[in-house]
């Protein structure tokens, strides 16, 4: 593992320009959601919901797609533990030229005894360690950077590049 590369917004894999959406899926009250954010409000706004009525079990899968492709440009996968108030956090992105980087955060929020996972059906294979937690607050800047900043991963934290995690 290494100190991550940063890649610009304007870098990533988006024909002709096309703006990017962020979206995300999301588990709440035995639902699953698809969600939309169109500005940093909305994801605020959704956050907070999610943080009140999350299925903490699960883990949330967002995107950033060009627009009109259905292809993402970057994928960031993200689990907390609401009793311990942790998140952690995987991010992976395509770049124009069809390379792929990844990251992992990097912090120091959690204790040992909570498992936290970047896949929900295989938790124990992709357990992320107690070094990447970071604080659920930390979480919330992270998204809005992600979904709506200029460079990845975002600068609100810490993180690690890491060998492809096996989704995109």
């Amino acid at each position: 593992m290494s100190e991550p590369d940063v890649l610009h917004r304007s870098e990533l894999a988006a024909p002709d320009g096309r703006r990017l959406e962020a979206s995300g899926v999301f588990h709440l009250c035995g639902a699953v959601y698809t969600v939309t954010f169109e500005t940093p409000a909305g994801l605020a706004t959704f956050l907070e919901l999610y943080r009140s009525e999350a299925d903490d079990t699960k883990v949330a899968r967002l995107h950033l797609t060009p627009q009109g492709t259905g292809l993402p440009a970057s994928n960031l996968r993200f689990q907390l533990s609401l009793a311990h108030e942790v998140a952690a956090a995987v991010l992976i992105a395509m770049d124009a030229d069809g390379r792929s980087h990844s990251w992992r955060t990097r912090g120091e929020a959690g204790p040992a005894n909570v498992l936290l996972a970047h896949d929900s059906w295989h938790p124990a294979e992709t357990a992320l360690p107690p070094e990447s937690f970071i604080t659920v607050a930390e979480l919330h800047t992270v998204l809005t950077e992600w979904a709506f900043g200029e460079t990845l991963p975002p600068p609100a934290v810490r993180w690690l590049s890491v060998r492809d995690v096996g989704w995109f």
